[in-house]
């Protein structure tokens, strides 16, 4: 019966799971398009990087809000904050309300998806990590390649505020799901260990640092694509409609069809360190690929993109396979902290543009090139890890 329980419970955060991403799929490639009709280019940078920042400040102390407020209230504050900040962001005239909404936005997304991590390890015994993070990370995808096809639609039919007034209507079955599921579920022990001793602690093991160093290096590969990559994809001349519903859905496929059994061969067959550098060598290769190919062709970038998510998936699954078997639901703040090397990678990334403004305006490649050297670098730092088979 306690087996069933927890299946529920672990059905329950699927679903939340795929509410969430539909939620955050849909303006995922469009919002750097939207805030460049408001701002410039260095501006558009600068709120992901004030975005990132407020991200990590808030997650400096996570335990102590989990446990002042206990996990489901948290949740649900949260979520109630996103909805609010969503559609201000989308419907605001006033720049500075919109650069504010986005921020708070910005950073409420990202404590979600710390949430539904915790929820997820909570839920998962160890010997399954593998399966269940690859069936995590699957509906997490399947929600983003399908939403921006849905918010392309949208963007042709109605303009930009409309991809976020819809996306923020997935939340509220969200919200159903949570209180459903979660209300009753006991709080964990979380341990009393801050975001930066946390992070200090993984530096200080050879098989977290490599953990933490491929999920930051992976980070800064999506924030490339989903900040600058449509940018440059436009100024090729490919319409931004074309890229969000021909181009992103296929391109996407391998997130979806590969994380669940890359995750299953991680715990029967093979260890989790061959395939990383494998998926951080495909990674970089298209990225090399991306910095040369200057074609209109819908059909070109489809495959280079495609190539991308099929390392980027290896990266993934074998990043959250390896890092959440050596950890344990209790370690909040070492979830906090590697889910939130999004916010660090982001910072990176961001920062990295707008010190490089006026050699991107020149030659917006040279992104691509750095990212793909970083990749390869980052190897040296996956080779010490010792597999867990």
């Amino acid at each position: 019966m306690h087996h069933l329980v927890r299946n529920k419970l672990l059905m329950g955060t699927y679903v939340m799971t795929m509410l969430y991403a539909l939620h955050y799929g849909m303006p995922l490639y469009v919002t750097s398009s939207f805030l460049s009709t408001k701002f410039n280019s260095s501006i558009v940078g600068t709120l992901f990087l004030v975005g990132s920042i407020f991200t990590l400040l808030f997650s400096l102390n996570f335990t102590k809000y989990l446990r002042r407020f206990h996990t489901y209230r948290f949740m649900i504050s949260i979520l109630i904050s996103e909805i609010v900040a969503t559609l201000v962001f989308a419907l605001s005239e006033n720049p500075t309300i919109a650069a504010i909404a986005f921020v708070i936005h910005f950073c409420l997304q990202a404590l979600i998806l710390i949430m539904l991590n915790l929820f997820v390890e909570i839920f998962t015994k160890h010997a399954e990590t593998g399966m269940v993070r690859g069936v995590f990370l699957t509906l997490l995808n399947i929600g983003i390649l399908i939403a921006p096809f849905i918010g392309g639609a949208l963007l042709g039919a109605r303009g930009f505020s409309s991809v976020y007034i819809v996306a923020t209507v997935f939340l509220v079955p969200f919200i159903f799901f949570l209180h459903r599921f979660m209300r009753h579920v006991p709080d964990p022990q979380y341990h009393s260990i801050n975001v930066p001793e946390s992070f200090s602690r993984a530096m200080g093991n050879s098989n977290l640092r490599g953990a933490f160093i491929s999920i930051f290096l992976l980070e800064c590969f999506y924030a490339v694509m989903v900040i600058y990559l449509p940018l440059y994809i436009t100024s090729l001349g490919i319409p931004l409609v074309v890229y969000l519903t021909a181009i992103i859905p296929i391109a996407l496929i391998p997130l979806v069809i590969l994380p669940y059994e890359l995750g299953m061969i991680a715990d029967k067959k093979l260890g989790e360190k061959e395939m990383l550098i494998f998926g951080l060598l495909i990674t970089s290769g298209s990225l090399l690929a991306m910095s040369v190919v200057t074609t209109t062709l819908s059909i070109v970038w489809i495959l280079i993109l495609f190539i991308s998510r099929v390392g980027a998936a290896l990266i993934e699954t074998m990043t959250y396979t390896y890092f959440y078997k050596k950890i344990t639901a209790e370690d909040a703040s070492l979830t906090a902290t590697f889910t939130n090397m999004r916010s660090v990678a982001t910072i990176a990334v961001t920062s990295l543009g707008i010190i490089l403004t006026p050699i991107l305006l020149i030659h917006p490649q040279l992104m691509f090139v750095l990212l793909a050297l970083a990749l390869l670098f980052g190897i040296t730092y996956v080779l010490p890890i010792k597999d867990t088979r």
